[in-house]
């Protein structure tokens, strides 16, 4: 059966129809700060996910000066020459120039799915843009208002800096570009060549590195501190009440060398600092925000320093939750969910990203005040479950969230996790919660019979919190709503003409036998292989989304999905040639 990809998006649009409930409503919806700058009176500017506006307040965040709406998500914002330059990302990735004053948009310049983090050139002439899951850069010419040059890195940038000379730009990658069967698994900070503008570098963080999300360069230029989760994704499910599996981390780079010298735990013994997020310092500080936790840290940047560089065997620092006793303040702060923040001097301004609280560090007393924002907030069932899949306080000892395994809007880490209880060591990958209400059974295994048992016993067997039945229902809700991102391999919203070939050779294929219906699964478990452990073999995923998902197969085996075809010869029982699979993967890859 024929059925084109538009048709198929129309029908999920149809079938999905009566999930949409509360997220659709009249009211006073949540603002869900994305970033905040300072514009050149020292107001504040923040671009708001929920109402799809750029907010300008007074400098002390209790009047709204002013509010432009944009035509989709705001995902970051610069300040330059009486100009906003937005990033905003829904069905495709703009770089929006706006008129400070009035909000007209001057320019939109298209630069790839996932638009995010605008950067200026240290010389003023072209802006940067991480095109989070197209997995590249583009630079920007200012005068020519065009992108002139792109270079790939290798999965979800999300944040980068310029090194002190502005040769070199070192970019985040949100996850692991690998296998995850293997011993080391770890994201990568990939170094950009500004002179070529080509990648020239991939760093492999400490092992366990994931969620990859902030990074800022030393005022001496020396190091770069990255922040991310650190899975301990070899630990067995009988150690992890003791809080062992998830941890907060941030990496440190020798820039001079561009290598990873090593990793520092933010954790306590007793107490996880989940939900890490931004980071900054300055020669005084490093700084922190725990969005899991709701609060920030504040380190005392020198005597850390001292201690890293003096560490006899940095190799063992991944271990010890020790190392910043007496060099850390954690202080919580006004509101839930902190994710951007805004170093100015002696403050440290940060926004709730679950409460439209504006909170202001001192840096040098910890004293916090704060301002609501959005006073008159109304939050659905939908908003209330993002929230509570993205709160740590519903965690024995705070260690994690349901965010934890599954960042990026609940999908995957890209790791293998050992929580069957099928005997230590039979690590499965991790999935993505995309339609999980709707493809029932859940867990790789099907041993859940659907995705509202598997909620409650997420909450009850990882993270050891039993859940009230209405928070419950709330990350249902949330879970019902997430949608898939139009996938980057599309062309103006439609099939290519290699993955046009490539749904010829899945029909010839069969693939449709397994993989049917809106969603691409049959909803039925299929044994693949001859290492099955269960008796039933394997739940048939949805192949909506795939291309955001790797690794694939049951222990993360596959890379990439060319790789599922070629080299473990999924669903393949006859001789098919190179072509057909490169037209097939371009073809899964775009649904």
């Amino acid at each position: 059966m024929k059925i084109h990809v538009s048709l198929y998006r129309k029908l999920l649009a149809l079938c999905l129809s009566g999930f949409v409930s509360s997220v659709l409503f009249a009211g006073n919806p949540p603002f869900f700060t994305t970033d905040i700058i300072k514009g050149k009176s020292g107001e504040l500017i923040l671009t708001q996910k929920g109402t799809k506006k750029v907010d300008i307040f007074s400098p002390d965040g209790k009047t709204c000066l002013k509010s432009f709406p944009v035509d989709a998500v705001p995902t970051g914002v610069l300040f330059a020459d009486n100009h906003l330059y937005v990033t905003t990302s829904e069905n495709r990735g703009m770089l929006q120039i706006l008129d400070a004053e009035t909000g007209a948009m001057q320019y939109a310049i298209p630069t790839g799915m996932g638009a995010c983090h605008p950067m200026m050139s240290p010389d003023g002439k072209y802006i940067y843009v991480l095109n989070q899951f197209k997995n590249t850069v583009s630079e920007i010419d200012l005068a020519a208002h065009k992108v002139v040059r792109e270079v790939s890195v290798l999965r979800e940038p999300r944040s980068a800096v310029f090194t002190a000379d502005g040769k070199y730009m070192f970019v985040t990658n949100f996850l692991p570009a690998q296998r995850a069967d293997l011993d080391v698994v770890a994201a990568c900070v990939s170094v950009i060549d500004m002179s070529s503008f080509e990648k020239v570098k991939d760093i492999k963080l400490a092992n366990g590195s994931n969620a990859v999300r902030g990074m800022c360069i030393t005022p001496d230029g020396k190091y770069i501190y990255v922040s991310h989760n650190l899975g301990r994704f070899t630990v067995p499910t009988s150690q992890l009440q003791q809080g062992w599996m998830n941890t907060s981390a941030f990496s440190i780079i020798d820039v001079a060398n561009q290598a990873f010298a090593g990793v520092v735990i933010v954790d306590d013994p007793d107490r996880g600092a989940a939900g890490i997020w931004s980071i900054d310092c300055d020669e005084n500080n490093i700084y922190v925000s725990h969005s899991g936790t709701h609060e920030v840290s504040i380190i005392d940047h020198k005597a850390m320093l001292k201690k890293f560089e003096a560490y006899p065997d940095k190799n063992r620092l991944d271990y010890d939750l020790t190392f910043l006793y007496g060099l850390r303040e954690r202080v919580p702060l006004n509101g839930n969910g902190p994710r951007c923040m805004l170093l100015d001097g002696g403050e440290l301004i940060v926004p709730t990203y679950f409460a439209d609280e504006l909170n202001f560090v001192d840096v040098n007393t910890s004293e916090v005040k704060s301002v609501s924002l959005n006073p008159n907030r109304e939050e659905t069932m939908e908003h209330k479950g993002e929230k509570y899949f993205n709160d740590a306080t519903h965690c024995y000892q705070n260690w994690q969230s349901c965010n934890g395994c599954h960042p990026g809007d609940g999908r995957t880490d890209g790791m293998n996790w050992d929580l069957m209880n099928d005997g230590v060591g039979n690590s499965k990958n991790c999935k993505s919660m995309l339609y999980s209400h709707v493809t029932p059974k859940c867990m790789i295994s099907g041993i859940r019979e659907s995705a509202e048992v598997a909620v409650r016993a997420g909450f009850k067997f990882i993270q050891f919190y039993e859940p009230d039945e209405e928070m419950a229902k709330c990350v249902d809700a949330y879970l019902k709503s997430l949608r898939p991102v139009p996938s980057p391999y599309l062309v103006n919203g439609e099939l290519s003409e290699k993955a046009k070939e490539g749904r010829k050779v899945f029909e010839k294929l069969k693939c449709g036998e397994c993989h049917s219906g809106p969603y691409f699964t049959d909803l039925k478990m299929h044994r693949i292989g001859d290492d099955i452990e269960f008796e039933q073999g394997w739940d048939t995923p949805t192949l909506i989304e795939v291309w955001r998902t790797a690794p694939y197969l049951f222990d993360g085996r596959a890379a990439t999905l060319e790789e599922v075809f070629s080299v473990h010869k999924h669903g393949i029982e006859k001789r098919v040639s190179k072509k057909d699979i490169e037209a097939l993967t371009e073809y899964v890859n775009s649904l």
